[in-house]
């Protein structure tokens, strides 16, 4: 059963995954600090997207990699339409998605694989010992992938752009959801979102000003410790707030394609926005810029719609040959 308080999270962090985008890609680091601003307060994006699968748990279903596939298929060829349409370069590797703006469909599917192995982890270890494996992940990522100077060595997590780092906020969001968090966390989860984003923006700001874009990198990896606070504070935000919406839990079925459909004419889109920057000032550019990715958003989700009808005869076949869904079985798997 769909809980509309969390879809309607997880809906928003796809929208915060294109503000970063348009943002960043848009323009770059070297911004004014309203930009940065923004920027902090829409990074956390992708870890609240992982953060919500991981409370949830997850085990790969025949059915749901089925799925995935089809709407890497629709969304596919879409991309290489748009791009053939507007003489931009095609490469064979947009057909399979294993391009390097599709870093998060590839992190995404080994997380599936491996959830049912976390999954028994998260079972099997007594509170103690899941928090410390979780807290000892997280240093042992964030010494050697995120505080400088860089370690020349190579432990897979790439600031955030990795299998690995999505398996620790997994455990993160499932020990979160086993054990909870302090009563007073909870109280002040909006004050500690907007504050770590403010300061995250400002930091970077001030990196950038006193001539050190590398300081603008650290405030807006993934693997910030500040980053990852925050998105836990945005999603416990919705998690204590409770009603139902069958319309956001219709939608929220298309939060994956949102995030291919932008990302199928990115090329297309962050001239708009590089364009919207450079020719209009304050509430313009704002008022502009938010009616931009609003169009984005609901035409990737209208665009959807077409794919969910599509897949329903698909489905129907899948649900009457698939005897056994489950990809991995075993006695443990049936707690999570």
């Amino acid at each position: 059963m769909r809980l509309s308080n969390i879809e309607l999270c997880r809906l928003f962090s796809i929208l915060l995954v294109m503000l970063v985008h348009s943002t960043t890609q848009s323009l770059g680091r070297d911004v004014s600090l309203g930009v940065n601003l923004l920027t902090g307060f829409s990074v956390i994006g992708v870890n609240v997207f992982v953060l919500i699968t991981g409370y949830f748990s997850t085990t790969p279903k025949k059915s749901s990699i089925v799925n995935l596939a089809f709407i890497c298929l629709f969304w596919m060829t879409i991309r290489v339409t748009c791009r053939y349409l507007c003489d931009e370069p095609v490469t064979f590797k947009y057909l399979f998605f294993i391009t390097s703006s599709n870093w998060f469909i590839a992190s995404y599917i080994g997380l599936l694989f491996l959830a049912p192995i976390l999954n028994v982890a998260c079972n099997t270890l007594s509170k103690r010992q899941l928090l410390g494996g979780v807290i000892s992940l997280l240093l042992i990522e964030i010494w050697f992938d995120w505080l400088p100077p860089h370690p020349t060595v190579m432990i897979g997590a790439q600031n955030g752009y990795s299998v690995f780092s999505f398996a620790i906020l997994y455990l993160l969001g499932r020990a979160i959801r086993l054990y909870g968090l302090p009563l007073w966390f909870m109280k002040i989860s909006p004050f500690i979102y907007i504050g770590c984003s403010i300061m995250l923006g400002v930091v970077a700001h001030v990196g950038i000003v006193a001539g050190h874009p590398s300081v603008s990198g650290m405030c807006f990896s993934y693997i910030n410790p500040m980053v990852i606070l925050s998105s836990i504070a945005f999603l416990m935000i919705f998690t204590q707030m409770s009603f139902h919406s069958r319309f956001i839990n219709h939608v929220a079925k298309s939060t994956l394609a949102i995030l291919l459909g932008h990302s199928a004419i990115f090329f297309l889109y962050t001239r708009q926005f590089k364009y919207l920057y450079d020719n209009f000032s304050g509430i313009q550019v704002v008022g502009y810029w938010a009616l931009a990715i609003i169009i984005v958003f609901c035409a990737s989700i209208a665009a959807d719609q077409i794919r969910l009808m599509l897949y329903k005869p698909i489905e129907k076949v899948i649900k009457n040959r698939i005897k056994y869904n489950e990809i991995i079985n075993g006695p443990l798997m049936a707690k999570s």
